[in-house]
């Protein structure tokens, strides 16, 4: 294994290495072209494109939409690969989300029962899609739905990684997402506000989605063990800015055995796994460790969680994974607040190891030269024994 390997994993289970692991979220098609020098993909052209989009709705129409080719998302899977690898990152969050179809040139459903607006940032190239609604309204709607699209997924997961390990395994740390969480995959397919009242009237089929998709997750656990992945991020937006969407209780009751039950089945096959919940999550962190998490990010710094605080409450328990700010700080800082920032980081977090410096999020409007500024503070100050 190389150093890369070894700094990550001592991180993930809060030991010293020899200095702070530097982690990137791969998942933006403008960023890792940026890194690598590379222009937007035609297709992504061709959607932004108000002409050729009306002649691809004429296509979608006839052909009953159009399936992201599985080709694409693995040429971007290992696009970020090389972009991390170009960064010198330690560890990279690698996606493969085999789950989207187009229904038209703006609108976007997946496997699971969501529609989302199809997203083209300002450099023509595809993100990350928005949702609008969800599909499933209600038990007989959940019956029909037809799930052996969902069921394929475990063995397209298993190739992609497969094939991304090989060429990219032995250069860096590889943590693999290839689904929405347990929580998402419920509410979203429903729209919260018949989620919230099947969790109070219609107990028993909320219990039956939730089931399905915890079965389907932990294959899809093993499909990435299989792949020889050390580790996966399993990500479920728990919480606003304000707090927990959900009394914390609620959460416990609903999804406690499911989440408890995924991070077995990883730790069964040998991964480590990392909760990303966007939000104020302080109320929940003590949750995420007690259900057996190795890694928390992204303590996301804008909605109001502190670092220091973080690592008071669990930081002998979980690793902390983030927080720099990528609305200010990696977007358009000056270099020295950049510094102060990663500087400041690494105080809050690093005393003891467990800690994994990494931006909060990704967006097209990342800058390139921060997150290299980034590195290169890390790399100045994240040696162990920490500066004073």
């Amino acid at each position: 294994m190389s150093d890369r390997h070894d700094r990550v994993l001592a991180a993930l289970e809060l030991r010293e290495p020899d200095r702070v692991p530097v982690l990137d979220l791969m998942l933006e098609y403008t960023t890792n072209n940026a890194i690598l020098g590379k222009k937007a993909h035609p297709l992504h052209r061709l959607i932004a494109d108000p002409r050729a989009a009306g002649i691809l709705d004429l296509f979608f129409r006839h052909a009953g939409g159009f399936s992201l080719l599985d080709m694409e998302l693995e040429r971007f899977l290992h696009l970020g690969a090389a972009a991390a690898e170009r960064m010198g990152y330690d560890a990279a969050w690698l996606t493969f989300f085999p789950v989207l179809r187009f229904q038209d040139s703006r609108t976007m459903v997946d496997m699971y029962g969501r529609l989302s607006d199809v997203v083209i940032d300002a450099s023509g190239n595809l993100g990350n899609p928005t949702y609008r609604e969800g599909l499933i309204t209600g038990p007989e709607a959940w019956r029909a739905w037809d799930k052996k699209p969902l069921l394929r997924l475990p063995a397209k997961v298993n190739g992609a990684f497969k094939r991304l390990y090989r060429e990219h395994g032995d250069k860096m740390f590889i943590l693999g997402f290839c689904s929405y969480g347990v929580f998402e995959n419920t509410w979203q397919p429903l729209g919260f506000e018949r989620f919230v009242v099947a969790s109070r009237r219609e107990r028993r089929f909320l219990e039956g989605m939730i089931a399905f998709h915890t079965d389907l997750y932990c294959v899809l656990v093993e499909a990435m063990a299989d792949a020889g992945l050390p580790a996966m991020v399993y990500t479920d937006d728990l919480a606003y800015k304000s707090g927990p969407m959900l009394n914390p209780r609620l959460v416990e009751e609903l999804f406690g055995d499911s989440y408890r039950r995924i991070v077995e089945t990883a730790h069964g096959q040998g991964m480590k796994i990392v909760m990303h919940s966007c939000g104020n999550t302080t109320a929940l962190l003590e949750w995420f460790a007690d259900c057996g998490f190795d890694g928390v990010h992204p303590l996301e710094p804008t909605a109001g969680v502190e670092l220091s605080t973080a690592k008071e409450l669990v930081g002998d328990r979980v690793c902390l994974i983030g927080n720099l700010d990528i609305t200010h700080i990696l977007v358009d800082a000056e270099r020295d607040e950049v510094e102060e920032a990663v500087r400041q980081a690494i105080r809050d977090a690093g005393r003891g190891g467990g800690f994994i410096l990494a931006p909060d999020h990704s967006h097209p409007g990342v800058s390139v030269e921060r997150l290299r500024w980034m590195v290169e503070a890390a790399h100045t100050h994240g040696g162990y024994p920490l500066e004073p």
